[in-house]
């Protein structure tokens, strides 16, 4: 079963992207379903953007984002092998 949906994108960035869509074979549709799909698997957007506008904000550089990304995982690895982690179901109670 499909829904239609509809979402504002910049036009550009649309004709770039059917652009690029039809370059790789896929039809457009299947590349957000793609991403939709990856987006729920691993609760997270599947990809590192690759460039960090707002890191200059907070005078950070891209190394010190990953080091303190991957100082976050393995603290979550920690907690989740000490059982303190829970998988969120939805539900508060």
């Amino acid at each position: 079963m499909t829904e239609q949906v509809r979402y504002r994108i910049n036009k550009k960035l649309v004709k770039e992207a059917e652009q690029v869509c039809e370059e790789l074979g896929l039809a457009p549709s299947q590349a957000v379903s793609m991403f939709f799909a990856q987006l729920v698997k691993l609760r997270a957007v599947p990809f590192r953007p690759s460039q960090f506008p707002a890191l200059e904000e907070y005078g950070a550089t891209l190394e010190q984002a990953d080091a303190a990304e991957q100082e976050a995982m393995e603290e979550l690895k920690a907690e989740r092998r000490a059982g303190k982690v829970r998988r969120f179901t939805g539900k508060l109670a």
